[in-house]
């Protein structure tokens, strides 16, 4: 979500932002400031900024700058929840620009929420006429009914079924099990989160958070994509289960061990090696883009010596300290591996608040438990009631029961807040 780059921008004043916005883009020394603007007041709650967003994400014209503008207030608009914003973005469904339709239809999941201004035929009508263009166009359409769970566009939504776009298909299979049809639908999304394609997890992932279905919260937490993403549809799939009557310790537990996010635990596509036996030909699989690769690399890692483990740290703690990804890596290894030498490394994690590091304090916060830092007490129970998300609550409650021997006692108390 944009939420997560919000400090990025928070250099630019909110009026300068919106003056941003009213200017002509050729007065402007760099046009592209029009584009951080409209992202600056998706953060923003006056009056004013909500209708600079609004002229800016009318129509601009087809200047490529333009059209990014348009896209990212309307992406703004989606965070700030406010019906006046409904018209505006439906209408940008009619957009010829299908970056603009994708924004509108994920912006409109959000604004819904703030008040039904309109009517479900009527919207419903709107969201089907917008169901053509590229997959990820029509793939946005189809998850905006699925979250509305608007039925009107059944026939439409089945007639994407067996597309051989696997965005068109998962999606359409997601929208038809979440408006009761049969769980079977999901098979072949199921056995996407097994594929060799790493883009093919992430939206078998995606598609069933999309399907709620709770039976496969395990299979999610298990499956190797990068941990915020499983996370993601981890806890909705979590309250879906607690809400079903599913054992609250069981799925306690299931939260527990996605935030472990022990690369043993993972169901991992064949067996990543490295093209070397050495710390470099390690660490560079570690870094890959794929997160298989990645995660079978760090349960390699695991099996070396702690000798060679050391120097693997070591060597990714000073050349690579600050890749989010290898950053977030080294927190886990130092926790998994038992490297209480190293604990200096996870204060430093845990303090980490630019937003490309919010994984890392999850992973930091874990490894408090895991290696019994008891000094790392208030740090950890000031974050167990902070706003910086609820995988990060998560993370910090479950090290403080591991600090105080009651993990396993704790499950289900920790469920119940969950609900």
């Amino acid at each position: 979500m944009a939420e997560r780059f919000d400090g990025l921008f928070g250099w630019m004043d909110e009026q300068e932002a919106i003056q941003v916005l009213h200017s002509t883009a050729a007065n402007l020394p760099n046009p592209g400031l029009q584009y951080v603007a409209a992202t600056r007041l998706g953060a923003a709650s006056s009056p004013e900024s909500l209708n600079a967003l609004l002229a800016a994400s009318a129509w601009r014209g087809h200047d490529i700058n333009e059209r990014l503008t348009r896209r990212k207030a309307l992406e703004a608009l989606g965070r700030r929840p406010d019906p006046r914003s409904v018209a505006r973005v439906v209408e940008a469904l009619n957009s010829d620009d299908a970056g603009a339709v994708v924004s509108a239809a994920n912006s409109l999941s959000r604004l819904w929420a703030a008040g039904q201004t309109m009517d479900p035929d009527q919207l419903t009508e709107a969201l089907v006429g917008a169901l053509h263009g590229p997959g990820t166009q029509q793939r946005a359409v189809i998850q905006c009914l699925t979250r509305l769970e608007l039925h009107g566009a059944r026939d439409v939504v089945e007639s994407c079924i067996n597309h051989p776009d696997r965005l068109l298909d998962g999606a359409a299979r997601a929208c038809l099990v979440r408006q009761g049809g049969p769980g079977t639908l999901l098979q072949p999304v199921v056995s996407r989160l097994q594929d060799p394609e790493a883009g093919q997890r992430r939206i078998a992932v995606i598609d069933l958070g999309l399907a709620a279905q709770p039976e496969h919260l395990a299979a999610v937490v298990r499956t190797p994509v990068s941990m915020p993403l499983r996370s993601l549809t981890a806890f909705s799939l979590a309250r879906r289960a607690l809400a079903s009557g599913h054992a609250l310790e069981s799925v306690a537990a299931l939260l527990d061990e996605l935030c472990r996010d022990d690369p043993r635990r993972l169901r991992l596509i064949g067996q990543p090696e490295p093209t070397e036996n050495t710390p470099a030909g390690w660490i560079r699989l570690l870094l890959q883009r794929d997160e298989n690769c990645q995660y079978g690399a760090a349960a390699g890692i695991l099996q070396q010596s702690r000798t060679s483990q050391v120097v693997i740290l070591e060597q990714l703690h000073h050349h690579y300290g600050s890749d989010y990804g290898g950053h977030y890596m080294l927190m886990r290894l130092v926790g998994l591996g038992g490297h209480h030498g190293r604990s200096a490394w996870l204060k430093q994690g845990l303090e980490q608040t630019a937003p490309q590091y919010r994984k890392s304090r999850i992973a930091a916060a874990v490894a408090m438990g895991e290696l019994a830092l008891t000094d790392q007490q208030d740090a950890l129970q000031a974050l167990q009631h902070s706003s910086h998300g609820e995988q990060l609550r998560w993370a910090s409650t479950m090290a403080l029961a591991l600090l105080q021997g009651q993990a396993q006692a704790s499950l289900a108390l920790r469920a119940q807040d969950l609900r």
